[in-house]
């Protein structure tokens, strides 16, 4: 298990993992705040924890053509856990994933994946801030997510059964400025 520790708050971590993806080229595909998941329901949790899942395509793409069972594992989880003082940040190890789907021969086609998690974990655990560890992260607010966004009176895309659309419609349907 891939863990690095950090004295940085719950939420200066979150926005420092984003930063540094974003740097690296990294998808961050969700954000998940588990203690505000589970108080939805009513059983709230002791400890905070956020789970975010990313990916890197080019990395990621190898490994599923290899042993499409890496999808199991891909889109890769980071967990970041609220500790005394500080939080723990975690991630599953390439040679752990080679192992759960059985095929250790491949650790070493895995390793970039995991030397990219390792870098994005400690570079969020100095809160983001190289040479400056003790500087707080960025501000930083997702905004709204997929399940956030509500479908109710917008404009389909085709609007008839033959797959017409509004612009097709609107105008002669001919470029009026031929050229440039």
């Amino acid at each position: 298990m891939l863990r690095v520790n950090s004295n940085q708050s719950l939420a200066a971590i979150e926005a420092a993992l984003v930063h540094a993806a974003q740097r690296r080229g990294i998808n961050v595909l969700s954000i998940a705040h588990l203690n505000r998941l589970f108080q939805l329901s009513g059983n709230a949790l002791s400890k905070d924890a956020i789970s975010l899942t990313v990916c890197r395509p080019d990395l990621s793409a190898a490994l599923l053509e290899a042993d499409i069972r890496f999808a199991n594992f891909i889109p890769c989880r980071l967990t970041v856990i609220q500790d005394d003082g500080g939080v723990i940040l975690e991630s599953l190890t390439a040679a752990e994933i080679c192992r759960l789907i059985g095929r250790p021969e491949l650790e070493a086609a895995a390793l970039p994946l995991e030397n990219m998690l390792r870098e994005l974990l400690e570079e969020a655990a100095r809160a983001g801030r190289p040479g400056r560890p003790d500087a707080p992260a960025p501000a930083y607010e997702p905004g709204a997510t997929e399940g956030m966004v509500s479908p109710r009176a917008t404009i389909p895309q085709r609007i008839d059964c033959f797959g017409s659309k509004v612009e097709d419609l609107a105008g002669t349907g001919q470029h009026d400025a031929p050229g440039g």
